[in-house]
């Protein structure tokens, strides 16, 4: 990967894999996002690993997309991402080839696990927590919906009211509390996080490999079958907003400034 954006470590049929910027919460710069998708691609023809963990360095799992000025200037630039709705369509792809992966995926979450972080983490098949995780949605506040098609996996976890509760209030959510909710399966502490992860492999590792894959298959289909019209009409709906009215820059501005935002009255 380039500038080492993710830290790969295989040990017989496991892989950890670590999204390396601690100086900045692990956020995702565009490049680390295409880069993320090329690991995904990696993973997917890798016949030796059976589990993929997720993890990141310091003390943040991934706190979202990168923000800051001088890097959301960029974000159009890309010939690959030219405008909202490509945006969105590839972030679907992305998402898309993550919850798909062959191999049985843990997110092991060691602290803020934010916007699109927390989708990562939904997407994956199984995870884990420590202590000081917590788990966090900040779209709305800054003026633009939870998109690219992370609703869905997280509404299948949590349920209606919950998602509703995580993205329109923008709760900050403990891990104790996403332990009852659902939306993770064990909490940890913090230096037990990754032996707890690597031991949930360990337990599938002596199942049948071939039933493992086939199984996550079949959960997935039933689960998600209903969502690929979904995502569809997403994007276009999403990218109708930017063309409407730009909420995201006074979302920004009040950001930066510390400051509520003041959102204008639908048109």
């Amino acid at each position: 990967m380039e500038r080492n954006s993710f830290i790969v470590e295989k040990s017989g049929p496991v892989a950890v894999v670590t999204t390396n910027r601690p100086e900045k919460l692990n956020a995702f710069t565009l490049s680390y996002l295409f880069d993320f998708k090329r690991l995904i691609d990696d993973l997917r023809v890798d016949l030796e690993t059976r589990f993929v963990v997720f993890t990141g360095a310091g003390r943040a799992f991934c706190a979202g997309i990168d923000i800051g000025k001088e890097e959301r200037d960029l974000w159009y630039a890309s010939p690959l991402q030219p405008n909202e709705r490509l945006y969105q369509q590839n972030g679907q792809d992305i998402v898309r080839s993550l919850e798909n992966l062959h191999q049985v995926t843990i997110a092991a979450v060691n602290g803020a696990c934010v916007g699109l972080g927390l989708c990562i983490a939904t997407n994956c098949d199984f995870r884990v927590a420590s202590e000081k995780a917590y788990f966090s949605i900040p779209e709305t506040a800054l003026g633009i919906p939870y998109s690219n098609g992370c609703v869905y996996s997280l509404l299948a976890l949590v349920g209606p009211a919950n998602a509703k509760r995580m993205i329109m209030t923008c709760d900050r959510i403990g891990a104790q509390e996403a332990l009852t909710m659902g939306l993770v399966g064990k909490v940890v502490p913090s230096e037990h996080l990754m032996d707890e992860a690597m031991g949930l492999a360990e337990t599938m590792a002596s199942k049948g490999p071939t039933a493992i894959r086939l199984v996550k298959r079949m959960i997935n289909a039933a689960t998600t079958a209903q969502t690929r019209d979904l995502c569809m009409l997403e994007s276009e709906m999403v990218a109708a907003l930017y063309g409407s009215e730009n909420p995201f820059e006074e979302g920004l501005e009040a950001y930066r400034e510390k400051r509520k935002a003041r959102f204008t009255t639908e048109r």
